[in-house]
């Protein structure tokens, strides 16, 4: 796998994880009177992200960029 590939994965998965505690953080400690919707729209976030990373990965396998193997 090249770099080509690697970063945007990468990226992604760092994203998702961002995400993934910014959700927790509002969901800990925000006391819901700004936006009630903001835990909803962390976890959305990385719901469409993983969705992105799935999409990836399935066009990386399909152009050749990413092989199977055993390691």
């Amino acid at each position: 796998m090249d770099i080509m590939i690697k970063l945007p994965v990468i990226l992604v998965l760092v994203f998702i994880v961002a995400s993934l505690f910014q959700g927790m953080y509002y969901l800990a400690k925000d006391d819901g009177e700004r936006d009630k919707t903001r835990v909803v729209k962390a976890l959305t976030r990385r719901i469409v992200l993983s969705l992105l990373l799935f999409a990836i990965l399935i066009i990386g396998y399909f152009t050749g960029l990413i092989e199977p193997g055993i390691s």
